[in-house]
């Protein structure tokens, strides 16, 4: 039996198809294999870019704990001739309440104060508050604000207290109450620390800090961070004023004799430990790094370390 034959044009048009469709599967497999070789490439270059912005952030973390370099120094702002920039900011972690510190206190009307500033209500700041002491007092016993374990026990909004001290100021965060703080201050863990100590820095305190530990008025508090910030506004940068006395704060804010003997209560003119914030930059790709040491020991004690 004979097998049917096939015109040569349908031959043709059947090889030409099959050509066809192989080049579109080469063609497919060299964009696809294109497309993964970029993005290896892609990958292994920023992960490069990332490790030489870390090595930039932590040499700037050497810097900032060196005691003998002074904050308005150029090696704590610098732009590289191949592109990366370095950024370190030194400033005192003892300009930052302690919470475990006012937690403990009975009332805490340094935390009332600070938290209305803020425009918390009353009612809301008082919650906070009992629940902050809460967290940390040794018993199960709430107070009338408060929330311990066993109003806590069946909820996932807040975490169950611990009965110690806050270990970092992110722990604050679900607390009962504080999330109506955040609501109205964003940024309120600028204001804490689980290291700071007494008296506070008047170097680097915040004006709302100035307020409720020393009593002073708001346009007092600007006054004062006006003359530490320098000709550019700024804290943080070059032309920062150094204050060399508590005597001389009372003077240029025309303070009172009674806010005058909460602030040498209060404040102190340099303390530690120091907070150091180094960011490096490379290629558009930057990499943080933030620590709290303890410089006045001969090797400083660092007390914290976070990477970002």
């Amino acid at each position: 039996m004979k097998r049917p034959r096939f015109p040569r044009d349908s031959r043709d048009g059947a090889a030409l198809l099959l050509t066809l469709w192989c080049i579109a599967v080469v063609a497919v497999t060299v964009v696809l294999t294109a497309r993964i070789v970029d993005s290896d490439v892609e990958n292994e270059t920023m992960r490069a870019r990332r490790f030489e912005a870390r090595e930039l952030a932590l040499n700037g973390i050497a810097h900032g704990i060196n005691t003998g370099l002074k904050r308005g120094s150029e090696l704590l702002h610098q732009k590289l001739e191949d592109g990366g920039e370095l950024d370190v900011r030194v400033s005192s972690e003892s300009a930052r309440l302690n919470i475990n510190r006012l937690a403990k206190e009975n009332g805490s009307q340094t935390l009332k104060n600070l938290f209305a500033l803020w425009g918390v209500s009353d009612d809301e700041a008082r919650v906070a508050v009992d629940s902050l002491a809460d967290w940390v007092d040794k018993g199960d016993l709430r107070r009338l604000n408060g929330a311990e374990r066993e109003e806590l026990q069946n909820q996932t909004a807040y975490s169950l207290p611990q009965n110690r001290d806050f270990q970092s100021v992110s722990e604050m965060r679900r607390v009962r109450g504080m999330d109506v703080v955040a609501h109205h201050q964003p940024d309120w863990s600028d204001y804490f620390s689980v290291f700071s100590r007494v008296p506070l820095d008047i170097q680097d305190a915040p004006p709302e800090v100035l307020r409720v530990v020393a009593g002073l008025s708001g346009d007092q508090a600007d006054r004062l961070a006006e003359f530490r910030n320098g000709g550019d506004g700024l804290p943080g940068t070059f032309d920062d004023r150094v204050i060399r006395s508590l005597d001389e704060v009372i003077t240029r804010t025309g303070l009172s004799e009674a806010q005058a003997e909460a602030l040498r209560a209060g404040f102190q003119v340099g303390a530690e430990p120091t907070r150091v914030e180094s960011t490096g930059q490379v290629g558009g790709t930057s990499f943080r790094i933030c620590t709290v040491a303890d410089r006045s020991l001969k090797k400083a004690a660092r007390l914290s370390w976070e990477e970002q």
